[in-house]
């Protein structure tokens, strides 16, 4: 997508390398990831297209359903394929965006709220089944940017 990835004993860092550009990826093996990386693909210059997950479906909600819908609320452009979904580029704006009772539903939608003001993310405790501290992990990012 455009960023210099570096992976070393202290942890990981990403940095932006230029600009970021939209991917065509099957992501069979990294389906838990499906929901960040397509909060992140509006900011790209060109459309992701995620495929090979459309077992998702059947996760702790619709993951490509819901997603499409909720990002179509924060006004992205997002279209449900059998295995996938496409994610156009535009600028994301205020929104409720319903959890639908999935951690990485929510957590995604967090991630995009440090880039978009007006995110409001509904039933947000329900990232405790993964990750009990990560709205204070992402409120030490926004403090940190």
């Amino acid at each position: 997508m455009g960023c210099h990835v570096v992976i070393d004993d202290s942890g990981t860092t990403v940095t932006r390398d230029g600009h970021l550009r939209g991917i065509d990826i099957d992501m069979v093996d990294l389906s838990d990831l499906v929901p960040t990386l397509a909060v992140v693909a509006p900011f790209a210059h060109t459309p992701t297209r995620i495929s090979g997950v459309g077992f998702i479906r059947s996760k702790e909600s619709d993951r490509i359903g819901d997603l499409c819908r909720e990002l179509r609320a924060a006004g992205i452009s997002a279209t449900e394929l059998d295995d996938g979904l496409v994610v156009e580029p535009g600028m994301p704006h205020p929104a409720v965006l319903g959890t639908h009772h999935d951690h990485r539903l929510a957590m995604a939608f967090g991630l995009l709220g440090l880039a978009v003001d007006g995110i409001d993310v509904v039933d947000p405790d329900v990232v405790s089944k993964s990750w009990p501290g990560y709205w204070e992990m992402l409120a030490h990012l926004a403090e940190r940017a």
